[in-house]
């Protein structure tokens, strides 16, 4: 998708959680998919928590700042994984805090954003991957055809925030960034998607986010047995359609011959150009049938494709 100049992006729908304390990095490497320790290469990780049954409860982005470690996911679920992994703290030496009201989250988008970044610092941003740090910010370098981060920065330094950004830019709409992680492959679980999916069937595999080595964590066993006897019968892929109604997170995808459900939608956003873009968990047997249609909605049709994500 091509877009003229840079856009800015309110991510005030997203919040975000610290992970502090002696324990901090144990603790959380025992409950996400992903392996922590690939933060020391990439900087920054989509990953997700689960069940013990292995479905998701919910994808977050995981980073580091200092000696803290910090979530970003959707708001809707922030209590909820408060609440849920706070009770696997017990003695352990870590505080879980939410920290939303303490940051400011902005999308950002565009070829200069890098350069306009480097710029808000006396001192060399410190780069880890594709995370640029520097004493006011922290920047996540996203997966994408177009430049797209994502910035933290505390709210007592949002002064320091360049007037570049803003005065070169234009100001996004939500559904514009939502739009971009769809494309990007990005699989935000909210509410009526909750506890439904294992990890590789969200392509969670496909963006180290899930690891099959590093040991136990809720729901290693159900996954690891998926992986190792081959037996995936589902993953998401992206998809558009031609309709104006655009489809709901948790909508089913059917076959519209017979009525026989394929598959559940993620996300989906109205594409500029007319019609939608959606993430959905479809079989892989029928992601290339040419009748999926939205359940209930015969005459919204939706054609699916692969999604490629960086090695």
């Amino acid at each position: 998708m091509n877009h003229s100049g840079s856009r800015y992006f309110d991510l005030s729908h997203f919040s975000m959680l610290q992970i502090s304390g002696n324990d901090a990095f144990e603790f959380l490497h025992g409950q996400v998919t992903g392996d922590l320790n690939q933060l020391k290469l990439h900087g920054w990780l989509f990953s997700a928590w689960c069940l013990p049954n292995g479905r998701v409860i919910c994808t977050f982005i995981i980073f580091t700042r200092d000696d803290s470690l910090f979530l970003i996911l959707p708001s809707m679920l922030k209590d909820k994984i408060i609440g849920r992994l706070s009770m696997f703290i017990m003695r352990s030496h870590v505080t879980l805090k939410d920290v939303s009201d303490d940051y400011t989250l902005m999308g950002l988008e565009g070829n200069d954003i890098e350069k306009i970044l480097m710029q808000t610092t006396t001192h060399e941003p410190f780069v880890t991957g594709s995370m640029i740090q520097s004493e006011y910010f922290s920047c996540l370098k996203l997966w994408d055809k177009t430049p797209r981060y994502i910035l933290a920065i505390k709210m007592e330094n949002v002064a320091e925030l360049p007037g570049g950004i803003t005065a070169t830019s234009t100001a996004g709409e939500r559904a514009g960034w939502s739009l971009l992680d769809i494309e990007a492959g990005m699989p935000w679980i909210i509410n009526s998607t909750s506890e439904t999916f294992l990890p590789q069937m969200l392509n969670i595999d496909q963006m180290h986010g899930l690891s099959y080595q590093k040991g136990c964590y809720p729901g290693q066993e159900v996954i690891a047995r998926l992986h190792y006897r081959g037996q995936l019968k589902k993953k998401m892929y992206l998809g558009s359609g031609n309709a104006g109604i655009i489809p709901g997170a948790g909508d089913r995808l059917v076959h519209k011959d017979s009525g026989a459900v394929a598959g559940d939608v993620i996300d989906a956003e109205r594409y500029p150009a007319g019609g939608f873009r959606l993430l959905a968990v479809v079989e892989i047997q029928s992601a290339d049938s040419e009748d999926l249609c939205l359940e209930g909605a015969t005459d919204i049709s939706a054609r699916l494709q692969p999604i490629t994500y960086p090695a």
